[in-house]
């Protein structure tokens, strides 16, 4: 996996839990062609709740490609990502992304969340658990017209 200075199909983004004995480090977003068109008309629909002061989010059955956990002989969120960044564009080989260490969490209730100002956050939990996995909030509306 390597960073991209120019818009690819694969967006690393830092991701989180609130499990005490899981671990996940970053996700990563599937960001295809009909990824953007499907975000491009999610973000049309929440865009009339706009003018609304009572609105906040609205919430779609959705999920990123994976989450993952950054156990690697350098840590590859550290190797990728800068201090100030929450997520890049990467490339990835034939067979990358099903190598990398996924949480042992069996994660269930896939969401996305966007708010009416076009921020974005995917979350999930672990099936028995409940534990909360999630990404750090991202501009989609920025990400859709990349």
């Amino acid at each position: 996996m390597k960073r991209s200075k120019v818009p690819t199909p694969y967006i690393l983004i830092k991701a989180n839990t609130t499990s005490k004995w899981d671990e996940v480090t970053f996700a990563i977003i599937c960001a295809s062609e009909d990824w953007k068109v499907l975000m491009s008309q999610r973000l049309e629909v929440i865009n009339q709740f706009k003018a609304n002061r009572d609105f906040y989010c609205h919430v779609y059955w959705d999920a990123p490609l994976g989450y993952y956990v950054g156990t690697m002989p350098t840590n590859l969120l550290e190797k990728i990502l800068r201090r100030h960044e929450d997520y890049i564009f990467v490339t990835l080989e034939p067979g990358e992304e099903t190598a990398l260490t996924k949480p042992i969490n069996k994660l269930d209730v896939h969401q996305l969340f966007i708010t009416k100002n076009g921020i974005a956050h995917y979350k999930a939990y672990g099936k028995y658990t409940g534990e909360e996995f999630r990404t750090e909030e991202f501009n989609l509306s920025r990400l859709v017209n990349h």
